[in-house]
């Protein structure tokens, strides 16, 4: 497997931005912990926002005297078309899959478990693609987590008995909220813990805005017109189709609306390109839609400039795009389903909407209303204060961890206090 490289992080740097209350709370748990060998573990170093997570709070465990480790097991192109089609099934699309792919699958699982992986107090395993590993691994104690983050509420039956398998064998699972957990799945220990963002990366610290201006005409869009932005990667899941189908409906009303699709392709996900293909067919022709691909970072002046965001999701894990948007005080307008529906909630944040009908009500309303549209995104931008920022994330994690270690009296947590642990967010 790739150990994957990161920069240095302090916890002290986000003192400023946090709720009251969580920057003690993560010192005390790292007190507890001190030492402890903890091991991250998924298929990609770069696109989606696990990879851009791992990124920033792997640091963070560090920094706080834990000896964290990020580990990709890459794969190879039959691999990938696999587990794409695995990770579409356990959100509920139909497949057949063929004995020979199970069978490479658990083979590619099998040589990765090769890896010094026992030497671990805690192993976190991001997702379906190197779920299989846990049961390679001979029993030192360690504990083994999977997270998954996606939706697993209403999968296809083959899929998620395969995976519910091999995820019974594990010591915990975590999800990002109750509805997502498949059925049937008897795992000892299983925390709702939703994901978070990193205030403190380029994407998502503020940009003065002659320059975020700037940076948006210089890929096309006038900044003295309104648009609108929808940030995804390139995923049937996140309906780019519908969203310029929203758009043309609003483009009737709002003659000089503009229209920003920013995506990117992740390494783990041979489908982008040909969705990719399917959008760029959609818009020719349509005037003011500009596609712009792996911008990373820059996506923070067009989530900050533009009038309302989309997430026109149909699935959705949790929407970290919706969260960065939010903290840029955006409104967003997005689909009625998944981790989304934690974010915007009681008039905080945006819509939710189920069609693409209502899509274009809202942000035409969001459009004629800026009194609305500002004080939408106001809200939206201190609940994520509150609930999404990274050191709550960490703060869960070594909650759990704390659980995991005390629940055998071995490891680094052995004999301390567990009144502080993992929750859901509400």
């Amino acid at each position: 497997m790739l150990n994957v490289e990161v920069g240095e992080g302090s916890l002290d740097a986000y003192k400023a931005v946090l709720a009251d209350g969580l920057y003690d709370e993560v010192r005390s748990l790292a007190k507890d912990l001190k030492g402890a060998r903890v091991a991250h573990v998924n298929a990609t170093a770069h696109g989606g926002g696990v990879a851009e997570i791992l990124r920033s709070i792997i640091p963070l465990y560090r920094d706080i005297g834990i000896d964290a480790t990020w580990l990709v097991i890459e794969g190879n192109e039959r691999f990938f078309s696999h587990t794409k089609q695995l990770h579409n099934a356990l959100q509920g699309a139909a497949h057949r899959f063929e004995i020979a792919d199970w069978d490479h699958y658990m083979k590619w699982n099998e040589g990765k478990a090769k890896a010094d992986l026992w030497d671990y107090d805690v192993v976190f395993i991001h997702d379906p693609q190197p779920a299989g590993i846990r049961q390679f691994v001979a029993p030192t104690g360690a504990k083994w987590v999977w997270r998954c983050h996606i939706d697993t509420s209403e999968p296809n039956r083959e899929a998620w008995g395969k995976i519910r398998d091999m995820v019974n064998g594990y010591d915990a699972a975590i999800f990002s909220t109750a509805d997502f957990v498949g059925p049937g799945l008897t795992v000892p220990l299983i925390e709702l813990i939703a994901p978070a963002i990193d205030p403190l990366t380029p994407k998502n610290m503020p940009m003065p805005e002659n320059e975020a201006r700037a940076v948006v005409a210089s890929y096309g869009i006038d900044p003295d017109r309104p648009f609108i932005s929808q940030v995804s990667r390139f995923d049937p899941w996140k309906d780019p189709l519908g969203v310029v189908a929203c758009f043309g409906m609003l483009k009737e009303k709002h003659p000089t609306l503009q229209l920003a699709m920013l995506g990117n392709f992740a390494d783990d996900d041979p489908e982008g390109h040909v969705m990719f293909r399917e959008l760029e067919e959609a818009v020719s022709g349509v005037p003011d839609v500009n596609i712009i691909t792996d911008l990373t970072d820059l996506v923070n002046p067009f989530q900050a400039l533009s009038q309302v965001i989309l997430q026109k999701s149909t699935r959705e894990g949790f929407g970290l795009t919706v969260t960065e948007a939010l903290w840029k005080g955006t409104p967003v307008v997005a689909g009625n389903v998944g981790g989304i529906r934690l974010q915007i909630v009681d008039g905080a944040g945006g819509f939710l909407v189920s069609s693409v009908e209502e899509c274009a009500a809202k942000v035409d309303y969001l459009l004629l209303n800026e009194d609305e549209r500002i004080a939408l995104g106001k809200a939206g931008r201190e609940r994520v204060r509150a609930k999404f920022l990274l050191p709550r994330l960490l703060r869960d994690e070594l909650a759990l961890m704390r659980t995991l270690l005390n629940s055998t009296g071995k490891g680094p947590a052995a004999g301390q206090d567990d009144s502080i642990g993992a929750e859901a967010v509400v």
